[in-house]
């Protein structure tokens, strides 16, 4: 840890000291690792050995005795050293060995591009009849072991940081360390990792301004990285209510072709396993600032390892999980759903048949063909618009000396700066350079592009119903209870321009279709427990994913072989408004 960066911790660790009546002092909150380690530093400075040494020794892993610089050298690298990590790692691999667990109870992953999630669901019988079960459903409070509650307590952070130092860092703290290390420009957070894994860029070398270290890294030991972090959270959680870290577990995949789709979940089933050897050779130190060097030479010894991890489940796809989730399992269904999912890198949509019917033990789910499909604005795409009108509202241009020392420190807090703008309706932020800029809720909404991030949205739910063949359509007119289901859900369900979706109906070829909402949060679920519904809309995929039952993807249809017969949509739709 470098002085500045220990006295900027020390600095707010002392801010958050309140003076009491009794003249007293009480600190406030929960010592963060990093704050720790900064006090450690402090009195390390102060102890009268230390003063009176002019070098003292750190150990390495193997117990050799090196100065500071020394250390600093082989972390960092120098211009005569090899790209190969030099650090031995003696791994845990009682993952492989591992006894099964009851598939009663079992986890689902959702590696999302912002946040991620992760449910477990342990069913309990309740009579003789194996599928009259309750669900206990707890949503891994993530948030937690990752020491950022004040953010959330069930949402992880997707971020990872590699420090000047050669440090791996995640989710809350890789954005700290960023921030101190990266407003000049100089140094970028990876926080769109997850896109890798469907770009097809896995094998693509991670760029200096995001690994300032001489070993050669790829996006793909950047994604295994964080998903060792997350599974090290899951760990801590799951571990605590009692049940193995080797509990079954599921993982939600994003809607791809037949080709991509069946490539990256075997990749994901290796990374997944992978990730909880690693977390549980680096579980002391996951959180605490883990070396590059030594993640990379575990990483390469594991590669040579044979292995197979029976505790991964397979893959769900995002919008199933998600129309999973609103299901009683009770109740007869026979609808057709178009689920939006609106995350941080991509919109996607998917649309569904899907008919549960209890007494005959029908329950399948035909996916529309050729409707899913994906668009790139997003979250993210907002968070560019938004750094766009604050530049321009500074007088910054691409001409401007500081334009890209600006830019870079927008880019590294503009979430919390969208957030702020959207609950607030309206936002100010001073600039690196000095200038304060005000932004209106209204006035960023009419927005050209923002109002281009409406449009596609629409227009694509509009190509997929007029793309379909027509007895789809027919299918919703033939019955005057039927409408178009709309669910979305996502970090970016909640936008205005989301919602307007399903308060409208829609033109295919001349003939409106109605839309309702799916319900904001389903009633089963709230009977369980109605402290869920907070975060539903943020966690639905990974609930959906964890339930025992699954909607059963039997493939995909061209046309629909019943337009005939009524729809029973009871419990499952709000009426829009």
């Amino acid at each position: 840890m470098e002085s500045l960066e220990a006295r900027v911790l020390l600095k707010n660790l002392l801010n958050r000291v309140e003076e009491l009546e009794n003249g007293r002092s009480r600190l406030s909150g929960t010592i963060t690792s990093e704050e720790l380690g900064a006090l450690r530093l402090a009195l390390s400075i102060l102890d009268d050995r230390s003063l009176r040494l002019p070098k003292s020794t750190v150990q390495t892993p193997s117990g050799t005795d090196v100065t500071p610089e020394q250390s600093s050298a082989e972390t960092r690298g120098t211009e005569n050293e090899t790209t190969e990590p030099r650090e031995s790692v003696e791994l845990d691999l009682a993952a492989l060995t591992a006894p099964p667990v009851s598939r009663n109870v079992r986890v689902c992953l959702d590696f999302g591009t912002a946040m991620s999630k992760a449910t477990l669901i342990e069913d309990n019988a309740i009579g003789e009849d194996e599928d009259d079960s309750f669900e206990s459903i707890s949503v891994l409070k993530l948030g937690i072991p990752g020491e950022q509650e004040e953010i959330s307590e069930t949402m992880l952070i997707s971020s990872v940081y590699v420090d000047n130092s050669g440090l791996l860092w995640f989710g809350k703290a890789a954005e700290r360390r960023s921030v101190l290390e990266g407003e000049d420009g100089s140094r970028r957070r990876l926080d769109n990792v997850k896109r890798s894994l469907s770009e097809g860029a896995l094998h693509e070398t991670v760029p200096a301004a995001f690994n300032p270290t001489e070993i050669q890294v790829t996006y793909g030991d950047m994604v295994l990285a964080y998903l060792m972090y997350l599974t090290w959270a899951v760990n801590d959680q799951v571990e605590d209510a009692g049940y193995s870290r080797y509990i079954a577990r599921r993982f939600a995949m994003p809607c791809l072709p037949d080709r991509e789709a069946a490539e990256a979940n075997r990749q994901m089933e290796v990374f997944l396993g992978d990730a909880q050897v690693l977390a549980d050779s680096f579980r002391e130190r996951v959180n605490n600032g883990l070396s590059l060097h030594e993640y990379i030479a575990a990483v390469r010894a594991l590669r040579k390892t044979q292995r197979q991890y029976q505790f991964i489940s397979g893959p769900v796809t995002e919008p199933l999980g998600v129309a999973n989730s609103m299901l009683s399992w009770r109740n007869s269904i026979d609808t057709l759903v178009m689920v939006v999912d609106v995350g941080a890198g991509t919109s996607d949509f998917s649309l569904f048949r899907i008919r549960v019917d209890p007494e005959s033990g029908i329950n399948s789910s035909v996916e529309v063909e050729g409707s899913a499909r994906g668009i790139t604005e997003a979250g993210n795409y907002l968070d560019g618009v938004l750094i766009e009108l604050l530049l321009r509202k500074a007088g910054l241009t691409m001409d401007s000396a500081d334009q890209l020392r600006v830019r870079s420190s927008l880019e590294q807090r503009i979430r919390d700066y969208k957030e702020t703008l959207f609950s607030e309706n309206e936002l100010t932020v001073y600039l690196l350079n000095g200038t304060e800029v005000e932004v209106e809720l209204e006035e960023f909404l009419e927005l050209d592009a923002v109002k281009k991030f409406a449009s596609s949205l629409l227009k694509t739910m509009q190509r997929i119903l007029i793309d379909s063949a027509s007895s789809w359509v027919r299918w919703i007119q033939m019955h005057p209870n039927r409408h178009l289901v709309i669910a979305t859900t996502g970090g970016g369900s909640t936008l205005p321009m989301v919602q307007e979706l399903v308060s409208r109906s829609i033109d295919i070829n001349g003939t409106e279709i109605r839309m309702e909402s799916a319900v904001p949060f389903p009633k089963w679920l709230g009977e369980i427990d109605p402290n869920l519904e907070g975060d539903y809309s943020r966690i639905s995929v990974s609930l959906g994913g964890a339930r025992k039952k699954l909607i059963n993807r039997i493939g995909t249809a061209h046309v629909t072989a019943d337009v005939s017969g009524a729809a029973t949509l009871e419990g499952y739709y709000q009426k829009g408004n």
